[in-house]
């Protein structure tokens, strides 16, 4: 399992580990990825009691939300295990990774996540702004479902070789989507997005790590200049034509 984190989140971070560490089934391993600066500028001591205890802590170039998963993308020749990756700031419930395992082991060639949104595409064929998309209201797989890192997301090893075989071409064209960016890997590896209940399961925030976020900046008009970037044809094609679901 792999997440990142970055300046204030940081010091509330070590909750979000601590619930995952309490869950019915623990990862194997987890990471945390931290820019070479943050890590210099010390590691909290809640952290650090974390990592006597089985967490592992790693710097990286700043990539930023892609931290969670590019480093270890690169960090082995082969990747032969599902990587399931974690927000730094949400509270997870006790079954959580239980469960997303559970729907692997259904649904191997899907990737799994608790909450999405579904892409819009106008009468024209373009895709709709982001703002009208939609939250998945269905377990069914769909090409068009964008899964939310926040909820819990795991990826199948073909999505982490794909994601890795376009090296860091994100910073220029997705630089803050890493959901949409692993999506398009999971369109080009053949494999569905499929949630794990039919209702989005929101989990609780971290509380006082919510004085930043993505969300300010990809909601408003960022998402549209990024998904535009991302996607090429073929791509959108794939998702426009019948039996996408």
């Amino acid at each position: 399992m792999s997440l990142t984190s970055f300046g204030h989140r940081i010091s509330t971070v070590f909750a979000t580990i601590e619930s995952i560490g309490a869950g019915s089934v623990r990862p194997q391993r987890l990471i945390l990825w931290l820019s070479n600066g943050d890590l210099q500028e010390g590691v909290p001591r809640e952290l650090r009691a974390l990592c006597r205890r089985g967490l592992e802590i790693r710097g990286c170039e700043d990539f930023g939300a892609h931290k969670k998963y590019y480093p270890y993308a690169t960090s082995l020749p082969v990747h032969e295990l599902p990587l399931v990756t974690a927000d730094d700031d949400v509270l997870y419930p006790r079954r959580w990774l239980e469960i997303l395992l559970e729907r692997h082991r259904e649904y191997p060639d899907s990737t799994i996540g608790y909450r999405g949104e579904v892409m819009r595409f106008c009468d024209d064929g373009t895709v709709a702004p982001y703002r009208t998309w939609h939250l998945s209201t269905t377990a069914a797989p769909d090409l068009r479902l964008v899964l939310n890192g926040v909820g819990g997301v795991l990826y199948p090893s073909a999505v982490i070789e794909e994601a890795r075989a376009y090296g860091t071409r994100f910073l220029e064209e997705c630089p803050r989507g890493d959901d949409l960016w692993l999506h398009r890997a999971t369109l080009r590896t053949g494999l569905f997005p499929r949630q794990v209940f039919d209702a989005p399961v929101h989990h609780p925030a971290v509380p006082g790590s919510q004085r930043s976020a993505l969300m300010a900046t990809n909601v408003p008009s960022g998402n549209d200049e990024q998904i535009r970037l991302t996607y090429r044809d073929a791509d959108l094609d794939r998702m426009r034509e019948p039996g996408t679901t």
